[in-house]
């Protein structure tokens, strides 16, 4: 099923797992912001613009949030080497 669909969309296997290691770290962050706010620090945001801004995602000045919220697009990661990524 995986090369089907990775076929239908023209990702190659090192694209999905770029995609889901990219994921998974953006996830991490999600989940350490979380923390870091209810622990208190001082700047608990640092963990998700940290993981956005490695990937070219830090919103621009001035987007509205909704409006991000809204957009269903999924960016394809930046092209990087299979062992860059590991």
């Amino acid at each position: 099923m995986t090369l089907t669909l990775t076929a239908k969309a023209g990702l190659s296997h090192e694209d999905l797992v770029l995609i889901a290691s990219q994921h998974a770290q953006l996830l991490a962050a999600a989940r350490a912001t979380v923390a870091a706010a209810t622990l208190g620090e001082a700047d608990p945001l640092i963990h998700l613009r940290h993981a956005l801004a490695a990937n070219g995602q830090l919103p621009q000045a001035g987007d509205r949030p909704v409006v991000l919220l809204a957009q269903c697009s999924t960016p394809m990661p930046a092209r990087r080497s299979f062992r860059e990524a590991t």
